[in-house]
């Protein structure tokens, strides 16, 4: 395949990009614009990106990303409010890190939480790609918890994933949210300096 078919696939695969996916699309990227920049609004643009990508998801035979997305609508208006409100002391949340023992405490949690669910994915339904769409979900849930907590080592989590997510939804056919990914890695380097200069030790 030379240069101009490979082009000409790409645009067609962008003609047929449904509005659902644009939808996700526009509200996906400026939640992470907005995320970066500390800015409590980005958590509503993340609830409807959310909801928008639960149905693309699901009918892609990604389950366990669809239900990630269902966590993400719910985490979404918990990390709003925190933004909005601070802690139980009504205290503004500061950007913090994580000691290296504390990271590999979750990322134990995380591998023991992931294989079987990729297992039973992989046993006993049609889900796609088992074990990449249950290690990107597994530990999406860990690193969105880590952002409504400003912990800084979220951005690391997400470039991470990210990077895997873009396999995942150009495989499924939604090159929209594959080149999203690619954005969000970006923005996530971007999120990562700009918090590295206000942090909290």
């Amino acid at each position: 395949m030379n240069t101009s078919e490979i082009l000409n696939s790409i645009h067609q695969a962008f003609i047929q990009t449904s509005m659902t996916e644009w939808a996700g699309f526009f509200c996906a990227l400026v939640y992470i614009i907005l995320i970066a920049l500390e800015n409590s609004w980005g958590w509503l643009f993340g609830i409807l990106a959310s909801i928008l990508t639960v149905y693309l998801c699901f009918t892609g035979n990604l389950f366990f990303e669809s239900g990630l997305n269902i966590f993400y609508v719910i985490i979404g208006f918990y990390g709003w409010y925190q933004w909005l409100f601070g802690s139980a002391e009504k205290k503004e949340i500061h950007i913090t890190q994580l000691s290296f023992t504390k990271n590999s405490y979750l990322i134990l949690l995380g591998i023991i939480v992931w294989i079987p669910f990729a297992y039973f994915a992989e046993k006993y339904s049609t889900q796609v790609l088992p074990y990449l769409d249950a290690f990107i979900t597994v530990f999406s849930i860990i690193a969105t918890w880590m952002t409504a907590k400003k912990i800084i080592e979220n951005w690391m989590y997400w470039i991470v994933l990210d990077s895997l997510g873009i396999l995942l939804f150009a495989n499924r056919g939604f090159y929209l949210f594959a080149l999203l990914n690619i954005i969000y890695i970006s923005m996530s380097v971007t999120g990562y300096f700009s918090w590295r200069k206000k942090i909290v030790s």
